[in-house]
Parts: structure tokens; sequence; C-alpha cells
């Protein structure tokens, strides 16, 4: 959460507060502000759904939720004021919503919440992940910031191994033995935030390749 207040400071020059919602703020820098996560029984990315209540907490106003797994590379001010006042996310990679990054006016967008909490046991059962929810819940269209903003590693970096031997290359990296990746992953130009979906994480190829995904040691310079 350090790392994350740090690249925000670094890439904003707007007013913003700065909230964690956690269940142990031990060990958070001064200036992040903290608020105990409730105990819903509910668990893990289901909880990023509480932004979608009438009331969160003493938070107000244009909010942007940022998983923590994100590298942000440029300033990302326009992320606050594109388009003020609407709902704003990223496509996953088929279909659908990516809830790495997105930004709602705090009190809007209730139902998401709402119709969630009515029927949460049948929802979780029947869908993966709170991303998949927002998009059933949320009409998909004119909802995404410039796609060239935030963008995803896997499929805007050119981060994967031309060749990955389909099957053998799989049981290769079970058993860690797959060839060493050559070459780096490219930042592109525009990218305001790189995502991260899945393995590998920013950590896993900032100082080395992680499989059939590349290097990617510009990962340094920002993800500090």
């Amino acid at each position: 959460m350090n790392r994350l207040h740090n690249m925000v400071r670094r890439n904003t020059t707007v007013p913003i507060k700065f909230y964690c919602i956690t269940d142990n703020p031990e060990g958070l820098d001064e200036g992040i502000n903290f608020r105990m996560l409730p105990d819903l029984g509910i668990k893990g990315w289901w909880y990023k759904l509480m932004l979608f209540k009438s009331e969160l907490f003493d938070i107000s106003g244009t909010t942007i939720f940022l998983d923590l797994d994100v590298v942000i590379t440029a300033n990302m001010d326009e992320l606050f004021t594109y388009e003020p006042g609407t709902f704003r996310i990223i496509k996953d990679l088929k279909k659908g919503f990516n809830s790495s990054v997105f930004r709602l006016e705090i009190g809007s967008q209730t139902e998401v919440w709402e119709r969630f909490w009515e029927n949460k046991e049948s929802i979780i059962e029947r869908l993966h992940g709170d991303q998949d929810w927002i998009a059933e819940a949320i009409p998909q269209h004119m909802n995404e910031w410039p796609r060239e903003w935030v963008i995803s590693f896997k499929k805007q970096c050119n981060a994967r191994a031309k060749r990955t031997w389909g099957a053998i290359g799989r049981i290769l990296l079970k058993l860690d033995m797959f060839p060493t990746t050559k070459g780096y992953a490219q930042l592109p130009q525009g990218a305001k935030i790189v995502i991260f979906h899945g393995k590998p994480d920013p950590v896993d190829v900032m100082n080395g390749p992680w499989g059939v995904w590349k290097e990617a040691p510009w990962i340094r310079e920002y993800w500090k």
C-alpha cells in the first residue's frame, strides 16, 4: 500500500485524499487515511463492491479505486477530470470489465451494491468475481477511458515470448524448465497505468523474465 501511495503522489497534481480500507493498518505511511474493513461475511475482491454503497464511511466525491499491483507510469490527473461525473472502468481481456482501475462518484450506481447484497450468495456462486458482477449490473457502453491510458502488461506491452512451445511449454513451465525468455517488454507511449492480472506480478518481471513473460526493467523506475 505504501508503494501505491508513493506512485499516486508522484503522479498527481490535483488535490486528493488517499484512503486504504483494510483490516490491518499497521505500517501504513503518514498521509494514508485508513478505514477499518467491516466483516460482511464475504471474501477477497467482493469487498470492492462496497464502493457502490450509498455511503462509504466519510468518503465522498470523485473516487478512483486502484489494485495494489498496478504500476503508475505517468501523470494520472486526467483520470479524475475526464468526462467528469461519469463512471469509468477498463475492459477485460476478453469481455466485460476489469476492476483493477475504476472511477465513480461515491453514492452513484448504488444499485450495483444493493442488488449484489440482496442476492450475494447466488451471485458469488454464479460469477467468478466482482468485475463480472459490475459488467452485468452496469451497461457496457460509454464507460471506458481512452484505451491507451490504462493498459494490460500481458496484451499491450509486447511482453509474451514469441514461441511458447504449446503443450510442451506448459509442461516445462510446471517443471520450472522453460527456456529463458529473451527480449524486453515495452511500455507504450501514452500509458498512465499498467495493470497486472493473474501472474506475473510486477516484482516477477522487473529484474528478469518469468516463464513466457519478458523482463520489464522499466518497472523499477516507477514501482517504488
